[in-house]
């Protein structure tokens, strides 16, 4: 098992392809673990990028025993560059870990190759209130995790829903899922890089789905307007998990971005 000690915290990674020179950094959103991206990671590799993808404080595997900041989760990416010998990385976030790509492109321009934000606003304000901490208790689970899917896919994917739904129950009642949830949520408290936005220097894609209800497509519209030379795709009929709504799309359109 991979893992990097960073600050009195223990950082799991996973490394694909690591012979390559091209380096794309993946960074998951809230509670959001790397096993996310196994086939994105496979892909990319395929491609010809050499792979991180790492489990933020508080998510997945990784180990943390106090309360962090926006500003220690960035810091995490970059000493996971350095402990790997790695001075350049794209760099590619969603939700939260877009707010994170975010901090490191400004705070580290100089490493950061290209960036990508997935389903991510530069403002805590565009961020919608979707019922408060994660509740397992009767139908409060699955009602919450109908929004962050457009309309009528949990209809037209019911396994998937239900397989998704029974595994974060298992994780509230099982673990300590609930009070890292809290830790990634008082992590973001406040977080907004809009005033910084303007020293992003690397080339930018912003992609959001047009149906997302957690975090306002009004979001990734401001970034559009705040990144010097940024584009912003638009997927429609999509919500906030892209990952799972529209993940060939999704694949595509970030292969496609960082070959050119």
């Amino acid at each position: 098992m991979a893992v990097m000690t960073q600050d009195g915290a223990e950082i799991y990674f996973e490394d694909v392809n690591a012979d390559s020179s091209k380096v794309v950094t993946l960074v998951n959103g809230h509670t959001r673990s790397s096993s996310d991206f196994r086939m994105m990671s496979r892909i990319l590799g395929e491609a010809g990028f050499r792979v991180l993808a790492l489990d933020n404080r508080g998510a997945g595997k990784s180990k943390v025993t106090r309360a962090f900041s926006i500003e220690d989760l960035c810091n995490d990416v970059v000493a996971l560059w350095d402990q790997l010998g790695i001075r350049n990385s794209s760099l590619l976030g969603i939700s939260m870990g877009g707010f994170i790509s975010q901090g490191v492109a400004i705070k580290f321009p100089n490493r950061v190759e290209k960036l990508v934000l997935v389903s991510t606003a530069p403002e805590e304000r565009f961020i919608n209130p979707v019922g408060g901490g994660w509740i397992s208790e009767g139908t409060k689970l699955e009602e919450r995790m109908r929004t962050y899917f457009a309309p009528g896919f949990v209809e037209r994917n019911p396994v998937l829903f239900k397989t998704m739904v029974t595994q974060i129950r298992q994780s509230i009642e099982g673990t300590d899922f609930s009070q890292r949830s809290d830790m990634q949520r008082a992590a973001l408290r406040g977080a907004g890089w809009h005033k910084d936005l303007g020293k992003i220097e690397a080339p930018t894609l912003i992609i959001h789905g047009k149906e997302d209800l957690v975090i306002d497509l009004e979001g990734a519209e401001k970034l559009r307007e705040s990144i010097v030379d940024s584009q912003l795709i638009i997927i429609p009929s999509a919500g906030h998990l892209l990952l799972a709504e529209a993940p060939k799309e999704l694949y595509r359109i970030v292969q496609q971005f960082l070959s050119k």
